[in-house]
Parts: C-alpha cells; sequence; structure tokens
C-alpha cells in the first residue's frame, strides 16, 4: 500500500477501517484523536481516488492481490 502513497499511519488507520471499526474506536486504538483518524481517513480516500470507507477496503484489497 505503501506504493500507493499512504503513509504508515494511513495503512494503519485502512487496516483497522477494513476490520468494521468506526473512527472513534480507531482513535483509541491508535491512541489519538477521532478527529486526527478522520483526517487520516480522508487522505485514504484522496489517495485511493475512491469515494467511501467500502470502496478504500475494496481497492485496497484489489491493490494486495495486484502486488501478490
Amino acid at each position: 500500500m505503501r506504493r500507493a502513497g499512504l503513509t504508515h499511519r494511513e495503512c494503519e488507520v485502512l487496516h483497522w477501517i477494513a476490520q468494521g471499526e468506526r473512527d472513534a474506536e480507531i482513535a483509541t486504538i491508535l491512541g489519538c484523536a477521532a478527529s486526527t483518524v478522520s483526517k487520516h481517513v480522508e487522505h485514504v480516500l484522496a489517495k485511493l481516488r475512491v469515494p467511501n470507507r467500502a470502496s478504500a477496503v475494496n481497492a485496497a484489497r484489489s491493490f494486495l492481490q495486484d502486488e501478490g
């Protein structure tokens, strides 16, 4: 996913999105503010050029399959 331009933290956030966690839950897990997680989610969506969280997870899965 780094090749897609995501930072390490954005990859972590995307991982937790794929696990079905909401921003507040991800914030607790990562030890940061929910607003920070929201900003990371915004960056993930923009970098992957997708409209929503579900599309981001699908894009990540496709991307990882292509790398494998």
